[in-house]
């Protein structure tokens, strides 16, 4: 690579200030880092700490009920979103979560039989040919079960930074001109009807995003930005930027933050959790330094069992809360637009047909559960018979 072309790598594109409400940033991030990170980091740290220094068995017994009762949170807020997904046509059950987790574990099992056999064999070998004591095997198990204390740090961390480089990139930049004054009226309008004090919209260039959105919307102290994708405001057709910008209204008013950033502390604190007791018991197991007694290991393992097992649940409700969100987002603006002037079945057709408008979008599985979901109940796919 040429030396220019280095020195153009290092440098970035400076800040746009006007996309900052679309962004997490500042006190916001920090806030959210302390949610996510650094809380499920302390609440792991005392927890680890109380069991190790006090009454194994009365602790790991509480922590047990404790799992249980998350297990169970688990287990209903699934099943209750699994329940509110069925009416658009998409499939899925608390059981089946179970079975899947079931055959993962046998999946990594089987994948890592031969690599440890492989890894026992060598090192075997290997200690039988040199003095007692110079290759313990137990040794590098010890520092493997202390490393995986650490390693559930570094995978939330991994996830939050994730979350915040997903979140950021959601619009790429903004135009200065705005949808004509007939539509921001309109929208101004409907944002008030919606509970929101004032909407306030641009024109941007929007990256593919997976559920095929053409407008990206923010809330700050119940004042909406809206960026409206560019492209589709010069090729969307009769009032469809309206349809557009108006279901982003509805997914703004549905959407629960809170409630969703909730979900995902207790996701962190479990995953955490079963991570360093897991270690702590490798450690323990191949050390002569018991920090989880002989007496308490087969509790401990139950513990993380459940933890394990209820940070399952959790994760299949926090990933099912975007698809949702985005489905009940449809039926809201049909709700809401549907008028004699403005039929719902054109609503729904103008919500699923936007191959024109961004091809791009509509590959991705998330626009497709929109889509089947917005399939009118007379339509069917054609048959290989009738062909």
């Amino acid at each position: 690579m040429r030396e220019y072309e280095i020195s153009l790598g290092m440098h970035k594109k400076a800040h746009d200030p006007e996309l900052d409400p679309f962004l997490i940033q500042g006190m916001k991030k920090i806030r959210l880092f302390i949610q996510l990170i650094v809380l499920p980091v302390i609440f792991t740290s005392l927890t680890v700490l109380v069991v190790v220094i006090s009454d194994q068995n009365l602790s790991l017994s509480v922590l047990a009920i404790i799992g249980c009762i998350f297990l169970l949170l688990g287990v209903i807020a699934t099943q209750r979103i699994y329940r509110r997904m069925r009416k658009f046509r998409v499939t899925g059950s608390v059981i089946q979560d179970l079975l899947r987790l079931l055959e993962l574990f046998g999946l990594r099992i089987q994948s890592a039989l031969f690599p440890l056999f492989f890894l026992l064999l060598i090192f075997s070998l290997f200690s039988s040919n040199t003095d007692e004591g110079t290759l313990p095997i137990t040794a590098i198990l010890q520092i493997l079960g202390l490393v995986l204390v650490f390693v559930g740090v570094l995978l939330i961390l991994n996830s939050f930074l994730n979350h915040i480089d997903g979140y950021n990139q959601r619009v790429m930049a903004l135009d200065d001109r705005t949808p004509d004054e007939s539509i921001r009226q309109e929208l101004k309008n409907w944002g008030k009807k919606l509970g929101f004090k004032d909407v306030k919209i641009r024109l941007a260039d929007l990256p593919p995003n997976y559920f095929g959105k053409l407008a990206i919307g923010t809330a700050v102290d119940n004042l909406v930005y809206l960026a409206y994708s560019k492209i589709a405001h010069f090729q969307a057709k009769g009032d469809s930027s309206i349809i557009y910008c108006v279901r982003e209204l509805c997914w703004l008013s549905l959407e629960n933050r809170f409630s969703y950033y909730l979900y995902y502390f207790v996701h962190n604190t479990l995953y955490t959790l079963y991570l360093a007791f897991f270690g702590l018991i490798v450690y323990s197991a191949t050390s002569e330094n018991f920090l989880i007694q002989e007496s308490s290991l087969i509790l401990c393992i139950i513990v993380v069992i459940i933890l394990m097992i209820a940070d399952s649940f959790i994760k299949a409700y926090i990933s099912s809360y975007a698809l949702l969100l985005e489905l009940e987002s449809d039926v809201k603006v049909v709700e809401v637009l549907s008028s004699e002037e403005r039929p719902s079945e054109e609503i729904k057709r103008a919500l699923r047909l936007i191959e024109k408008i961004d091809p791009l979008s509509t590959g991705y599985p998330g626009f497709k559960y929109r889509r089947n979901a917005l399939m009118p109940d007379s339509e069917r796919k054609t048959y290989w018979d009738e062909l």
